[in-house]
């Protein structure tokens, strides 16, 4: 498959720390694929999703966009054009009055034409479903709907990549599903790639690929159905099972004639009508 970013043997450290915070870390990212990379809290998984933009620089190694480097002054601007990132709390990246000053903000520092703007405004605002909001101001809406807003201001640029660092973590489940389905239809109708980072294994099922980070180093990489098997890894990276294949896996020791442990819930709630 053709790649869109390469990180290849990629260590970082910040100021001050003995340890590295990544070590030696490669890895390639398909295009048009949805890849979750996983991780308990300190194993690295943020500080990789800024090293895929330039947000940092790696200390040793090279981090490739198509044909761009996070390195290189002039590829930059670039890297940060095709990679768009969505962060944890939407209320840090609010910097205008309303919906469509803050989606504009943006398209200002990439210097595009107030005709094109108000284009690009427009379909943003539409592909997440928040037309409707274009004159609000961004503290009155829900944590999820500002979320997909956040997701606009990222689309307006044009990206070729989304990265959601943690971007689900601080919702409730409505906004969770909210934004989840937004970008899967992104994912699947318009071929934008998307990275997700988590520690959320529930969120990482639908992943095509899932990336295993522990202690700084990429400790796993597969199908969803083969990681998740994986207990004991899952266990020693600090991450529980998800809901779904712990209760199947209780309900076989139980005598409940299930053929297998199920990764998702609909799964589950399927074989079960079956043995009703």
């Amino acid at each position: 498959m053709e790649n869109i970013i390469t990180v290849k043997d990629v260590t970082f450290n910040y100021p001050g720390e003995e340890t590295p915070t990544l070590k030696g870390v490669t890895l390639d990212v398909h295009k048009g694929e949805w890849l979750s990379i996983v991780g308990h809290n300190g194993s690295g998984k943020s500080t990789l999703a800024k090293m895929l933009n330039g947000l940092l620089l790696p200390s040793e190694g090279t981090v490739y966009v198509s044909q761009y480097t996070t390195g290189l002054p002039n590829d930059i601007w670039e890297v940060r054009r095709l990679v768009g990132m969505v962060f944890q709390n939407p209320d840090n990246q609010f910097v205008g009055t309303s919906v469509q000053d803050d989606i504009a903000f943006g398209l200002e520092n990439f210097g595009v034409p107030r005709e094109e703007m108000v284009k690009r405004i427009n379909e943003s605002v539409a592909r997440v479903g928040m037309e409707a909001f274009l004159n609000q101001e961004p503290h009155q809406l829900s944590g999820g709907q500002k979320q997909r807003v956040a997701i606009a201001g990222i689309l307006a640029q044009k990206p070729s990549v989304i990265v959601l660092d943690e971007a689900t973590s601080m919702l409730d489940p409505i906004g969770r599903i909210e934004v989840i389905e937004t970008v899967r239809e992104l994912n699947k109708k318009e071929g934008i790639t998307v990275i997700s980072i988590t520690h959320d294994l529930e969120e990482a099922l639908s992943a095509d690929r899932v990336v295993v980070m522990k202690m700084g180093e990429k400790a796993a990489e597969g199908v969803p159905e083969d990681i998740f098997q994986q207990r004991e890894l899952l266990k020693s990276a600090g991450l529980d099972l998800p809901f779904s294949l712990k209760l199947s896996e209780a309900l076989r020791q139980q005598g409940v004639e299930l053929d297998k442990s199920y990764l998702t819930q609909e799964e589950l709630v399927n074989a079960l009508w079956k043995l009703a």
